[in-house]
């Protein structure tokens, strides 16, 4: 038996696909690949490899939505390409998301760990009244 591989459309045969969609099927392959490697990359923590992750990820997508727009704009988008795209898409919006709340923790425990000087939050400080909102007048009864 053969280990169970992640759903994934079939490639139409190249015969029956114009160029630009079979060049689409490609781009949108290494975009699949670029994700998943990001993924990887996000849980082992490695800084430069995420890096390089994102950067490598952010030019695949580039090169696929050129693509994408030229292959819409003759009409001849597949359906199971569509929505690949759209699932490529939420996976990417996903790890977009999971980032933002790691680097909100991150930060919110380095203020719990190392808070701020009193001197940068005093109210009273050089800095401290555009830090606070508009003041409330209180009227003398």
């Amino acid at each position: 038996m053969t280990a169970p591989h992640a759903a994934r459309p079939a490639a139409p045969a190249q015969s029956t696909l114009a160029p630009e969609v079979s060049a689409l099927e490609t781009s949108l392959a290494a975009v699949e690949l670029a994700i998943a490697t990001l993924g990887e990359t996000l849980a082992g923590r490695d800084i430069g490899a995420v890096e390089s992750a994102s950067t490598a990820l952010h030019d695949t997508m580039r090169a696929a939505m050129g693509q994408f727009a030229q292959v819409a704009r003759g009409g001849k988008m597949p359906v199971a390409l569509r929505s690949r795209f759209a699932l490529a898409n939420a996976r990417i919006t996903a790890q977009r998301e999971a980032l933002i709340r790691a680097s909100t923790l991150v930060e919110q425990n380095l203020e719990i760990l190392i808070p701020r000087p009193v001197a940068e939050t005093s109210v009273y400080s050089a800095s401290g009244p555009s830090q606070r909102g508009p003041g409330r007048m209180l009227a003398a009864s």
